[in-house]
């Protein structure tokens, strides 16, 4: 063999690596599952564990939780973490500094331990309700085991991955496109309408993308909070370890990753066409 052959088959093997590990440590453990969830007791092919998931009100209601704090986290941390983004990687100063190093701490902590602290805060015995009574002389807030402790606890770890992702991109930014806009006598209002939003939604996009998937498969944080308010990621560990169903587990497992796959891909269509949007609209100005 000449090199040049040599040089193909070395960029074959190279090309082959990345989908070798992504069927050993992906789609054969969806094809594992899938093929589990399907089987039947008599080895027939059955669809009933996956009927039994939807209709069955406690399965169809993690569902729904899953899906709704997902969603409101997602939202809530866009609206901390776009701001918050922008403002750290604006002039610098030691302000910023310290902000940028406070946002990252949540990414090093388990979600057992973020959960803690909702709990130590907002509690039945937590310092937020215990300054209440103090103040009032009636105890509130103590909201630690609902669905807005817990909606708190999912905010708190997703705005630092948010704030990451669009760090880069409002580094990237153009000042001279904002100078010229206040030039022109842009408020600071229409300067981040027309030009700093624009700019960064490819990657508000992505942002939202990982923060919805980060919430659909959150675990640690749910399990510490979770009383009475269940999602389906705790459902699945109950079914495997408590019952002992591997088979449900793996239904449910399947139907989550169905979920989540399609909200991402909704997600990034809907990005897609606002900015094909955006260049259309571009592009008929210039004309």
């Amino acid at each position: 063999m000449n090199r040049k052959q040599w040089g193909w088959i070395r960029v074959a093997a190279l090309s082959s690596i990345l989908p070798a590990v992504l069927f050993a440590l992906l789609f054969w453990p969806l094809l594992s599952l899938g093929l589990q969830s399907l089987a039947g007791d008599a080895g027939e092919i059955t669809f009933e564990r996956y009927r039994a998931v939807l209709a069955d009100r406690r399965y169809f209601d993690s569902l729904v939780n899953t899906l709704l704090i997902s969603l409101f986290s997602t939202l809530i941390a866009l609206i901390v973490g776009v701001p918050s983004a922008i403002y750290v990687e604006g002039r610098r100063g030691r302000d910023r500094k310290i902000l940028a190093v406070l946002l990252t701490i949540p990414l090093s902590l388990p979600g057992i331990v973020i959960g803690f602290f909702i709990i130590i805060a907002f509690g039945l015995a937590g310092v937020v309700p215990k300054l209440v009574e103090f103040i009032t002389g009636e105890r509130a807030l103590s909201f630690a085991y609902t669905f807005y402790g817990m909606l708190l606890g999912y905010v708190y770890f997703q705005i630092p991955r948010v704030v990451l992702t669009l760090r880069g991109a409002v580094s990237n930014i153009s000042r001279d496109a904002i100078d010229a806009a206040k030039t022109l006598g842009a408020s600071t209002f229409q300067t981040y309408v027309h030009i700093i939003i624009p700019t960064l939604k490819p990657s508000i996009v992505s942002a939202a993308s990982l923060s919805m998937a980060t919430g659909f498969g959150a675990f640690g944080t749910a399990a510490t909070l979770s009383r009475g308010y269940r999602v389906i990621p705790l459902e699945i560990a109950a079914a495997f370890t408590e019952n002992f169903q591997p088979r449900l587990a793996g239904a449910m497992s399947l139907i989550l990753v169905a979920i989540t796959a399609s909200m991402l891909f909704g997600i990034a269509h809907i990005g897609a066409l606002g900015e094909n949007r955006s260049l259309g609209g571009k592009g008929a100005h210039m004309q």
